[in-house]
């Protein structure tokens, strides 16, 4: 049984003399992160809604379709994905996020106590950029699963010389195709059939939601919190962490799926283009497969104001493959 008494809690090693320098040759694998505490409390539920623009009364207090209050199952991912800035410092990162997998297994009640474990399982090279891979979990005091993930980091972003290693994980294909004048499916029940489409939605986060998301309160210095560590990676804003997506989609597909999607949903995204701040991007999900037992899967594509696709993400429920 662990002792939860002993495990420090999450913040208290967010920063520190013992965080070493986030490179390549630097990131140890395998390596386990230390075990923490974390708490789905008030405070954090009200700065992640704030962040992601999501108002859904869930997550303020009990409701019919939910129960008693919820904690957001993608803002504990959110935590997950930086277990390994546990170890290493966020604040001299400048690499990038480019894959992230989820799923999510349970509904997060809010204030649950909650325990982190991941760890670094590899590393790579790929076309000239330097990678790691590192999955984490997060269960309850009673072991209970709620949310895991696998998110892989470029961590540097040129290895000039170096040949590419083998990638044990590729990812999905990297392009989702649109039908606007497909038939729109407001919820899952009745069954959608494929080619429909879901509302097309818009999500624009600004530099403030992007500060508030990447940490800026816990004084993390970095392209998504600074503008000059931005101009110093030849961005002329404040980028938008890929993440930010993957939780915007995450609600939509909580109000559009309802507990279905906290109880078992998962998607694997790929982050394509960085978003900067007060940009914008139009949000296109497609409905890709269902089946008459309620297993469903989607596609998602997050279109810049210049046509370009920032992400795409594929989704599914319902036991769906």
């Amino acid at each position: 049984m662990t002792d939860w008494s002993s495990l420090p809690e999450l913040s208290s090693l967010k920063t520190g003399p013992h965080l070493r320098e986030p490179a390549y040759d630097a990131i140890v694998v395998p390596e386990e992160a230390p075990a923490v505490r974390y708490v789905a409390d008030d405070r954090a539920i009200k700065a992640y809604c704030y962040a992601v623009d999501c108002h859904d009364p869930w997550y303020f207090g009990p409701t019919e379709r939910f129960g008693p209050r919820l904690a957001p199952s993608a803002m504990v991912l959110k935590e997950l994905m930086w277990l390994y800035q546990t170890q290493y410092d966020r604040s001299r990162v400048r690499g990038f996020h480019q894959h992230e997998d989820a799923i999510f297994h349970a509904p997060v009640p809010a204030g649950t106590e909650l325990i982190l474990t991941g760890r670094n399982t590899e590393k790579f090279t790929k076309r000239g950029k330097g990678y790691f891979r590192h999955v984490s979990e997060a269960r309850g005091r009673d072991g209970r699963l709620y949310v895991s993930q696998v998110n892989t980091e470029i961590i540097e972003r040129s290895r000039p010389g170096v040949p590419d290693d083998p990638d044990t994980r590729q990812g999905q294909r990297p392009t989702v195709g649109w039908d606007a004048g497909a038939i729109v499916s407001d919820r899952p029940s009745p069954v959608p059939q494929a080619g429909m489409r879901l509302d097309e939605g818009h999500i624009m986060v600004d530099r403030a939601q992007s500060a508030v998301f990447s940490g800026l309160g816990d004084g993390f210095v970095n392209l998504h919190t600074d503008l000059g560590v931005a101009a110093e990676m030849g961005f002329p804003d404040l980028v938008v962490q890929g993440l930010v997506s993957v939780c915007w989609l995450s609600e939509a597909l909580t109000r559009w799926a309802g507990p279905a999607w906290l109880s078992g949903g998962g998607l694997s995204a790929t982050f394509l283009k960085p978003m900067l701040a007060g940009r914008g991007a139009v949000v296109r999900t497609m409905v890709a497969s269902a089946s008459k037992e309620g297993a469903v899967t989607l596609e998602t594509a997050f279109v810049g104001q210049d046509g370009d696709t920032h992400a795409v993400a594929f989704s599914s429920f319902g036991n769906a493959s």
